[in-house]
């Protein structure tokens, strides 16, 4: 079941970054949480995205690569969860009025141990996210988003 699931990631993330489906991205983003494999799945199309890219693309390899930080040797982890951290930071540089983009950054700040440091626009994040949510025009969004403060969310 695992690697069927993994084979349809591949196939569908691969379909998403070409056919820019953010609806489908938002939920391999969700069940990358659960696995390795699954982080894997969800990071392997999202290798190629460049920092010229959509900037929502820019953030999820942030996501991705942080997703895969925590299955590193402890000595290595360090250096990814910067890297990842240099791509969340330059989507919301190029968007940062962007809900989704802050949703990604709020999500990884909130699971990232504290003693990296990365978490000071946890309560910015999620105010200007909270504002933001009346006013958005994509239901799949608005759904990831109230997902996540039901589901995830630490406070």
């Amino acid at each position: 079941m695992k690697m069927l699931f993994s084979l349809l990631a591949v196939f569908l993330c691969g379909v998403l970054v070409h056919a820019q489906d953010l609806n489908a991205l938002r939920l391999l983003y969700k069940e990358a949480t659960k696995s390795e494999a699954q982080a894997r799945a969800f990071y392997e199309p999202l290798e190629h995205v460049t920092k010229n890219d959509k900037p929502v693309l820019v953030a999820y390899k942030g996501a991705g690569l942080a997703l895969l930080a925590r299955y590193e040797k402890l000595t290595e982890r360090g250096p990814k969860v910067k890297e990842a951290v240099q791509w969340i930071e330059q989507a919301v540089a190029d968007d940062p009025d962007n809900a989704e983009i802050r949703l990604i950054r709020l999500s990884v700040q909130e699971h990232l141990p504290k003693f990296l440091k990365y978490n000071q626009q946890i309560e910015d994040d999620r105010q200007f996210i909270q504002q933001a949510l009346p006013s958005l025009a994509d239901d799949g969004l608005k759904a990831m988003i109230s997902g996540y403060f039901e589901e995830f969310s630490k406070k």
